[in-house]
């Protein structure tokens, strides 16, 4: 497995409201922080790129770190932003996730 920081200093637009990630949606089991046990948040950001071309992350946060209210079009802080990759059973993953959501002015 490879994780990589990104710069937490950068400010994301929101692109759509948090919304809660399923390990297995057909039966409702919700995803879980595998070291806390808190259940997983999902949301779509825009990442500015140094040449102007935004990137869209989707990234899992626990639950805990996200604040209420947060609606499409707000500018956060992702703390803890990291990317991960890794392989499992022949098959490659990559994930972005973030241990805490904080909105900028």
């Amino acid at each position: 497995m490879m994780i990589l920081p990104i710069d937490s200093n950068r400010p994301l637009l929101l692109l759509a409201t948090p919304s809660p990630q399923f390990k297995d949606r057909a039966n409702g089991i919700p995803a879980t922080d595998r070291d806390t046990g808190a259940p997983l948040m999902e949301v779509s950001v825009a990442l500015p790129g140094d040449t102007g071309t935004p990137q869209i992350l989707r990234v899992s946060i626990p639950a805990p770190g996200v604040p209420d209210g947060l609606v499409m079009g707000v500018m956060v802080k992702a703390t803890g932003l990291t990317f991960l990759t890794g392989e499992k059973n022949g098959r490659t993953w990559q994930i972005f996730r973030a241990n805490a959501l904080t909105t900028t002015k």
